[in-house]
């Protein structure tokens, strides 16, 4: 009876260990690298900051669950009407989740004023 108990609770503990990983299968934002925030600081301190000013974010994604397209799609709706640039990907001591242990980093140009309809 111990062993069907014992048996029954390890099922028990994978699935529910299974259903949470199935959870974590979109991307997810996160810090960009060293590099990238580093180098939009930079920017941001050389030329000032304001509602234009580009900012980085990190993408967290699963190589065998998310496709290329999916990752960028999410970068998108990330940065809003702006232009996104991708700036790197890491794979090691990145800060994701286990079953989305990759990481994309993106710079986010948010989309100028727009030019006066008079001219000028």
């Amino acid at each position: 009876m111990k062993i069907i108990k014992h048996g029954l609770r390890r099922i028990l503990i994978l699935s529910a260990v299974v259903l949470l990983a199935g959870c974590a299968n979109e991307p997810i934002k996160v810090d960009a690298s060293r590099p990238v925030a580093k180098a939009v600081a930079k920017g941001a301190q050389i030329y000032g900051k304001n509602k234009y000013t580009p900012w980085g974010f990190g993408v967290c994604y699963g190589k065998n669950l998310n496709e290329p397209a999916e990752v960028l799609a999410f970068a998108k709706e990330t940065c809003g009407d702006g232009r996104i640039e991708l700036r790197g990907e890491d794979l090691l001591w990145n800060g994701c989740p286990m079953f989305q242990g990759a990481r994309a980093s993106f710079v986010c140009y948010p989309e100028g004023p727009k030019p006066s309809p008079v001219g000028g």
